[in-house]
């Protein structure tokens, strides 16, 4: 099956396994649904069968197939290369997966609380966190259900030390979707993309100041990336600055993925970092960023950095 159905139905089938919850009591709260077990089965099967790469992914589709990648034709590719690339790895992380979503530490429940005193949405926030395996990659990724409610796919097999400041980013999400002035889909312009993006991460900073900046921004094969940018500056800026009213996914993708135009990846990472400590610097709060609706992320975006640019 095409991993782009398999991602997005099995979001749907999350939302429908809670749809007959009770309704929230609390201003927040959340449901959990457990994919280890999934993750499990198949990797029994794939390691006494001693299965080739390709009969490997064929079982990973079939028994669990769930990856934070985006569902796109490249995100197939890049699912079945970090499949490959953490296959002789999980050994090393096997205690974690089997201990699966009761042995998780921050617990989901006191990181949403964090997050929610700093967005300050001013209504009630539920959502759910789908606790998975993915490829030692420290990947996550949010979205909202059918119904709208949002859904955060967390891994498993992360360190609780690096944990902390994933569940925080990708809760500011969820709660921006719960707001309404975050979408949750995949298209989206590479404007509301930027905005989305630094708000997370600069509340994940709020959250967790003792670490390094870089440890926010940057992905672990990528040491250094922002140390890069920083060289790099404006010229990222101007080439984001460039496609932020843009939605096509080779522009999204190019941009949060992909190698921009400078030959260095995420360069909308970079810009969503410098806006948004530009806009906390210049007196807005995280719960004013939250509020900017989607459609007017691209001219706000646009301003913010074009008077960065014009104050170097």
């Amino acid at each position: 099956m095409d991993i782009r159905v398999l991602l997005w139905a099995l979001v749907t089938a999350v939302s429908a396994s809670v749809a007959s919850a009770s309704a929230p009591v609390s201003q927040e709260s959340i449901e959990i649904r457990d994919l280890t077990p999934k993750f499990l089965a198949f990797y029994q099967t794939a390691s006494a069968e001693n299965a080739t790469p390709e009969h490997r992914f064929e079982l990973w589709q079939q028994d669990y197939g769930f990856a934070a990648v985006p569902p796109t034709p490249e995100g197939a590719q890049i699912a079945r290369r970090l499949l490959d690339e953490a296959w002789p790895k999980y050994p090393s992380v096997m205690t974690r997966i089997v201990r699966g979503a009761n042995g998780m530490e921050p617990s989901p429940d006191s990181t949403l609380k964090r997050v929610f005193s700093q967005l300050q949405p001013g209504k009630p926030v539920h959502m759910r966190v789908v606790v998975y395996v993915g490829a030692l990659e420290g990947n996550a990724f949010t979205a909202a259900g059918k119904d709208g409610v949002p859904t955060v796919a967390l891994p498993v097999e992360q360190s609780p030390y690096d944990r902390g400041p994933m569940m925080a980013h990708e809760f500011t999400h969820a709660v921006q979707i719960s707001m309404g002035t975050n979408s949750g889909g995949w298209i989206r312009s590479v404007g509301e993309t930027v905005l989305a993006e630094g708000l997370a991460m600069r509340v994940a900073q709020k959250l967790y100041p003792d670490r390094p900046a870089a440890s926010f921004v940057e992905m672990p094969e990528e040491p250094g990336w922002l140390t890069k940018c920083e060289a790099r500056h404006d010229a990222i800026l101007r080439d984001v600055r460039a496609v932020l009213a843009s939605d096509k996914s080779e522009d999204v993708m190019r941009f949060t993925m992909g190698t921009g135009p400078t030959g260095l990846d995420r360069e909308a990472y970079y810009a969503a970092w410098v806006v948004t400590e530009y806009w906390l610097r210049h007196g807005m709060t995280f719960a004013s960023i939250a509020r900017i609706p989607e459609d007017e992320a691209p001219l706000r975006v646009g301003l913010a950095i074009d008077a960065i640019i014009g104050s170097r």
